[in-house]
């Protein structure tokens, strides 16, 4: 009667479809009548839906709502209708993560949704004359390079990224010439080991040394988690009136997290990579607070009084956005153009020269939105590109699944990204 998601399978359903794993391979016949063993098997294959009699998605759905509160509901819906308002509701996918939304903020499941307004709109006085003069020299004229040339602080990575870049690019290199590199920084070390250790990964046994870290997950991999987990402290004295960086990397770190669930879905083995990628995905946008903080709470109140996107405000306002600059910088730092590519593209995932990785950052970034969880500025839901959906070729029961995966991890990595020195 539908097709409903793993975690709403119960015994004694009967199944009306085979299930099969991600390759195709038979699991459990169509007809079984479910229980227990067959359930643990669906967990185990990573399965995320099946067809079962007498049961349908819509049914679940009224379910679930119906037992919150209809004060509470009503606010949720009317929230989620402002927040998708540049969606196309009627998407399949749209429609899943709609429903998504509105459980979790009926639930209270949403710490932390949206900037304060009163916050906003204190810092909006206190710079009223700087942004009146904003206003007047619209569009500003802005050069990129200007913010990642030979004169900022951002225009070279530490010693010892490059280190591990220039490692990893040599044929020669060994899997002990990474781990000498990486163990050349200890903090660096402790904090890769802490994650391999980590719900990040879940391996049964504790991984207590580098070369095993490395010999396990392979050296481009770990080479690459190491870089993106350090790079987060090049941006540390951006004011809290423009942006809360907790807020911001928690954010960061949801999209990364959803981006490697979602990629091993997809089969793809390097997982680190795009972890790594959704965690940078709003690089650009740290730049633009960084050098240009009263221009980008500009773009920000004017996307809020125009109820539109922040990206567009950036666009109005520079002639460029965040993902442009970003790209720019990771250019600079002479990170993999694969990265580059998904961070420059994230939310035109149709123009990049990957466009399956690109479209799988473009769904992350959109499903932390949706999850609510930090925040990079954005207060509405990013336009969802309906191609990035036919690129990725999954279902809307894969978005729950890869949401809970992705909460279920999130504070274990976030405590390892976030270190103390970043707190303001």
């Amino acid at each position: 009667m539908g097709i409903i998601n793993i975690k709403d399978l119960k015994p004694k359903m009967v199944l009306l479809g085979d299930i099969k794993d991600c390759r195709g391979r038979l699991l459990i016949s169509k007809g079984t009548v479910l229980n227990e063993k067959y359930l643990k098997i669906c967990r185990m294959w990573g399965v995320v839906e099946a067809d079962v009699q007498g049961v349908s998605p819509e049914d679940l759905y009224a379910s679930a709502i119906n037992s919150f509160d209809a004060a509470a509901v009503t606010a949720a819906e009317q929230i989620v209708q402002e927040r998708f308002c540049h969606n196309d509701m009627t998407h399949p996918a749209i429609r899943e993560l709609v429903r998504l939304s509105t459980l979790r903020i009926a639930s209270g499941r949403i710490p932390y949704l949206v900037e304060t307004d009163q916050d906003d709109d204190a810092a909006i006085q206190r710079h009223k004359a700087e942004l009146d003069r904003i206003r007047k020299r619209i569009p500003l004229n802005v050069n990129t390079a200007q913010y990642i040339g030979d004169t900022t602080k951002l225009s070279t990575l530490p010693a010892i990224y490059r280190q591990i870049i220039d490692a990893i690019s040599k044929p020669s290199s060994s899997t002990y010439d990474i781990e000498k590199v990486i163990r050349m920084d200890t903090n660096l070390a402790a904090r890769v080991l802490k994650i391999v250790n980590s719900a990040f990964y879940s391996y049964p046994s504790k991984i207590d040394s580098l070369s095993h870290a490395v010999n396990i997950i392979g050296t481009k991999q770990l080479s690459t988690l190491a870089v993106g987990i350090n790079i987060t402290s090049a941006f540390k004295n951006i004011p809290s009136e423009i942006i809360n960086m907790k807020m911001f990397w928690k954010h960061s770190v949801l999209c990364g997290i959803c981006a490697k669930v979602i990629a091993g879905y997809k089969n793809i083995q390097n997982t680190e990579r795009m972890f790594v990628a959704g965690l940078l995905h709003d690089i650009g946008r740290l730049v633009l607070y960084n050098y240009l903080p009263i221009e980008s709470l500009f773009a920000a109140t004017t996307a809020r009084g125009n109820h539109s996107l922040l990206t567009v405000a950036e666009r109005d306002l520079f002639n460029f956005d965040h993902s442009t600059i970003g790209g720019d910088l990771l250019n600079k730092w002479q990170l993999s153009l694969s990265l580059e590519d998904c961070i420059r593209h994230h939310h035109d995932p149709e123009r990049s020269k990957n466009r399956v990785e690109a479209s799988i950052i473009h769904l992350a970034d959109i499903m932390a939105n949706v999850m609510g969880i930090g925040s990079s500025g954005e207060r509405l839901i990013p336009l969802f590109k309906q191609e990035a959906w036919v690129q990725l070729g999954i279902t809307p029961n894969t978005l729950s699944v890869t949401m809970e995966q992705a909460e279920q991890q999130l504070e274990d990595v976030f405590e390892l990204i976030y270190t103390d020195e970043q707190t303001h």
